[in-house]
Formats: C-alpha cells, sequence, structure tokens
C-alpha cells in the first residue's frame, strides 16, 4: 500500500501500491495524466493477467494501481515488464480492504477542513467540526470505476465496506467514505 509500505500483505482492489526491486526501469519516469498509462517509461505491470496503471518507475521502485477487476480474496501473480524482459512471477493476495493513511511526515494524518485547508497543529481540528482524511486501499465501491480512471463526482463512488473509524480510541460519526472525486485510487473518510 502506497501509504502504508508493509511488504508483503494482501491488496485489496483499487489499492495503489509500491513494487520494489532491482532494474525495474531504466530511469525514473513519473505520469500526471488521467487516465493512467499502463507502460511508463517500457516499463509495465501485469498483475492476475491484467495490465496495472502505472504512476512512477524507476530502477529500485514502481507505483501502481492493483486493477479494481480483480476479486478480493483471490491469490495472484505479479509480473513487471521492462523494455520485453519479464521478471519471475511474484505472489500477491487480494482482501476486500487494506487501508493505508496518508500521513505528514510529521506522523500526523492528511486531513482537511471542510474549506480544505489542510488540519495541522497550528489548525487543529474542533470537537463537532466535519474533516476529512484521505487513504487508500478501501476496495471495491457502489459504483464501479475502471481501473487507471479518475474517480466520478456526481454521484461519488462509496466503498462497499463500510470503515470503523476511532479518534484517540473513541468512535466516530463516519458521514461518507468512498473514492475522491477526480482523484485515481485516493479514498476519502468524512468524519465528525
Amino acid at each position: 500500500n502506497i501509504y502504508d509500505p508493509a511488504a508483503g500483505g494482501p491488496q485489496a482492489p483499487g489499492t495503489l501500491v509500491q513494487i520494489a526491486g532491482a532494474n525495474l526501469a531504466s530511469s525514473k519516469v513519473a505520469n500526471s495524466v488521467v487516465p493512467l498509462p499502463l507502460t511508463l517509461g517500457g516499463t509495465s505491470v501485469i498483475i492476475g493477467g491484467i495490465p496495472a496503471p502505472v504512476t512512477l518507475v524507476s530502477p529500485g521502485q514502481i507505483n501502481a494501481q492493483v486493477p479494481f477487476e480483480l476479486s478480493p480474496g483471490q491469490p495472484y501473480q505479479v509480473v513487471v515488464n521492462v523494455g520485453g524482459a519479464l521478471s519471475a512471477p511474484d505472489d500477491l493476495q487480494t482482501a476486500n480492504v487494506s487501508p493505508g493513511l496518508s500521513v505528514q511526515d510529521s506522523g500526523l494524518v492528511n486531513a482537511a477542513h471542510t474549506d480544505n485547508s489542510a488540519v495541522t497543529e497550528a489548525s487543529p481540528a474542533k470537537p463537532g467540526e466535519v474533516i476529512t482524511i484521505y487513504l487508500a486501499g478501501m476496495g471495491l465501491t457502489d459504483i464501479p470505476v475502471s481501473s487507471g480512471n479518475a474517480s466520478p463526482s456526481d454521484p461519488p463512488a462509496r466503498t462497499s465496506v463500510a470503515p470503523t473509524v476511532t479518534l484517540d480510541g473513541e468512535p466516530v460519526t463516519v458521514l461518507f467514505a468512498g473514492l475522491t472525486p477526480g482523484l485515481v485510487g485516493v479514498y476519502q473518510v468524512n468524519l465528525t
């Protein structure tokens, strides 16, 4: 999971992931175009026989999206293609969800006030305030979204599995959980 890079854990369909290795690309190439390409700098990734959208390739790392078209709870193989040279297959187990919170270098969760300004130590959330937190790995949604495509806004794509969120050990009210409109593979939870 791009926001929780512990190696080897199961990943939900739609999760943005980091793939680490050697000789994964001839140089570093990043992409900012949506829909995401299936090949970047001559490198591509196949997961479960399905081309995975890629956002970054470099000699030691690839950032890609686990295809939404895969079924949760199943094992799949991952193969990297670098200019026609194929890696040995590696295993990937899928899950319904594999949440990873987006955090700042300070360790604080990336969160926004309703005016989209950042929640920070200088501008903290207040009791009763609605804020938005960002994460990856919340899996399938009620509105199918094609891999590599921007998430819809009207209506937004809600998660199929409703999250339970706690703050300092206390449950909080979740108002919305789903894909962030206009982004690829980024989820948000609006909470009080």
